[in-house]
């Protein structure tokens, strides 16, 4: 498959943490503020047991403590204020990054080869752009940035203790090691168990959107109560793996408690012992615990955000797999079409199968040693027994899919040499099922944005007999469709999928049973348009479900298991091929 190297700025094949980094990289400039306000506001903490030390002295000495109150009260004030402002920067640091990670998937999916994006469920693609990008943002908030900002308070506290009583200090220091070793165990466990929940969670995501795209078949089946059972496994399934994690997280806050209380009555104790031994006085030990204070909260900060950046790693995992992805070619491509004729079409001797040959579990081939040549303006239909390669084949020809082997020629020029957005701009698809996306006829029309016609749009539907569905509301060719809107008929996508190949007037149109769901009077009326419009310099492939399509084709071809077996006209196919005359007699051309 012919793919370049990722257009994507972000990250690739990195640690957890690594990954984070890279996301925080283009928001330097507000986190150099956040950590000069982190510094003024240590610096104001850290003043705190300093004076208190003064006060608490003086006051059991019975000398006067003069402006000590009110200075240490200026400190608190400063020290809030300053954590207010860094916590709001360090929110919109993060939604940044969510935002940025969410872009950079949107991005992706839509640039990725169609063939790379097929491997994964709608469920879990939303669940990736979704979830992942939460907990991305999760690890952010929950004490990440605090942790690196809080190192100032961290060395603070450490000289401050060191300098007051270095054997308290060589203590505090011993047991809080023995707490982040024991965290840093516990989270390598996090990341794994993580990982497979979050699998779980987009697994679950696919199911449901699965099961939501056939709701109408669920209910005329009955089958409801089956499906919630089979669902209702799937959301055990991610419960379980989710109680995994939270076995886990569990160990680690005791940890990080039990930590800082032994700290603590170790330090009083100890401490209390030197204050009646003369060594230290009561002021030095309220400064000391004060200082240890400062100290454990940055701890708190880093063992959080150990077990989140632990918990968060199967969700960042899940987002760089898809961004690591290549693309399929480079974007600029987009804006620099070349005029050029690929009306003439040569496949020679191609074979197509998903995958490679190098790749575990590669599929067997879908096409194999085909040969098709067509001319410029040639009306063709490809015909045959369901499975047989058709759609496959137009997938080839538009490049959403490249030939595992074999040559395929546009006027004599290989497909490698023409870039893909070239190709596919002189290309018109309808397919069978017509997707729509969720917003106007108009937007459904010019997907792409580009030359919108209102008055062109409006006249292409009434031309195809849409006249019922521009009147149901006053708004016309902007009427919202999709999901959530207006329903549309599948004759009326087919339709809509129509109107949108004719006014793209492109060079070849490949229609894959581009009427099958519509009757016999529909069907003559969209021929008829779509003949009017398209001329006869235009080249046409078909894959036709009806004959009344076929039998108006310059030449058939019919195709069997990847094949092209035989060739000619209606007449002559009916003489010839026993499995053309079967079709017939069947309709079963789809």
């Amino acid at each position: 498959m012919t793919v370049v190297k990722s257009q994507d700025k972000g990250p690739k094949n990195r640690s957890s943490w690594g990954v984070v980094f890279s996301y925080l990289s283009p928001f330097k400039a507000i986190l150099i503020v956040v950590c000069l306000m982190s510094i003024a506001s240590s610096a104001a903490s850290l003043l705190q047991p300093l004076i208190v030390n003064n006060l608490v002295d003086s006051a059991g000495s019975l000398q006067s403590i003069g402006y000590l109150p009110v200075l240490i009260i200026l400190v608190l004030i400063t020290g809030s204020v300053l954590n207010g402002v860094q916590q709001y920067f360090i929110q919109k640091v993060a939604e940044s990054v969510a935002r940025d990670a969410r872009t950079r998937l949107v991005r992706k999916i839509l640039r990725i080869p169609l063939y790379s994006l097929e491997q994964y469920t709608k469920g879990d693609i939303l669940s990736r752009v979704i979830n992942d990008t939460m907990l991305l943002r999760r690890c952010l908030t929950e004490g990440f940035v605090q942790s690196f900002v809080g190192i100032f308070t961290l060395v603070g506290a450490v000289i401050g203790m060191f300098i007051i009583d270095p054997l308290l200090f060589v203590i505090s220091a011993v047991i809080s090691l023995l707490a982040v070793l024991s965290v840093t165990l516990a989270t390598s466990r996090v990341e794994k168990t993580s990982a497979q929940m979050q699998k779980a969670v987009g697994d679950l995501s696919s199911d449901v959107s699965s099961v939501l795209e056939a709701s109408s078949l669920v209910r005329i089946e009955n089958a409801a109560g089956h499906q919630f059972k089979r669902l209702k496994q799937k959301v055990d399934h991610a419960w379980l793996k989710g109680i995994g994690v939270a076995r886990i997280m569990a160990l680690i806050t005791p940890i990080s408690a039990v930590a800082m209380q032994i700290t603590f009555l170790v330090v009083l104790g100890v401490g209390g012992i030197r204050v009646a031994s003369g060594i230290i006085t009561v002021g030095n030990l309220v400064s000391f615990v004060m200082f240890l204070v400062m100290m454990i909260m940055p701890l708190g900060y880093i063992f959080g955000t150990m077990s989140n950046i632990a918990e968060a790693s199967g969700g960042i995992t899940r987002i760089q797999e898809i961004l690591n992805i290549p693309d399929e070619y480079p974007e600029q491509l987009e804006v620099d079409h070349e005029d050029r004729d690929i009306r003439s079409i040569l496949l020679e001797n191609i074979s197509f199968k998903y995958g490679s040959e190098l790749e575990e579990g590669s599929s067997p081939y879908l096409i194999s040693g085909l040969t098709l040549n067509i001319s410029p303006g040639e009306k063709i239909a490809i015909v045959g027994p369901s499975g047989s390669g058709k759609s496959t084949l137009l997938r080839l020809i538009a490049r959403l899919y490249e030939i595992s082997d074999g040559n395929l020629l546009y006027s004599g020029v290989a497909s490698s040499n023409i870039p893909i957005p070239t190709i596919r701009e002189k290309i018109g698809l309808v397919q069978q099922e017509s997707p729509l996306i969720l917003g106007t006829l108009l937007e459904n029309i010019y997907i792409s944005g580009n030359n919108i016609n209102g008055i062109a749009a409006q006249r292409i539907l009434q031309d195809l007999g849409l006249e019922k569905v521009l009147e149901r509301s006053e708004h016309g060719v902007n009427l919202n469709v999709g999901d959530t809107a207006t329903s549309l008929s599948g004759g009326e996508k087919q339709r809509l999928a129509i109107a949108r190949t004719i006014l793209k007037n492109p060079q070849v149109y490949l229609l894959d049973e581009f009427t099958s769901q519509l009757d016999g009077i529909s069907e003559e009326l969209v021929v008829s348009v779509l003949n009017k419009n398209a001329g006869p310099e235009a080249t046409m492939v078909m894959v036709a479900h009806r004959m009344s399509t076929v039998v108006n084709a310059d030449k058939i071809y019919v195709m069997d298991r990847g094949s092209i077996v035989t060739q000619g006209t209606h007449e002559q196919l009916m003489e010839s091929s026993s499995l053309y005359r079967e079709l017939v007699s069947n309709q079963l051309i789809h």
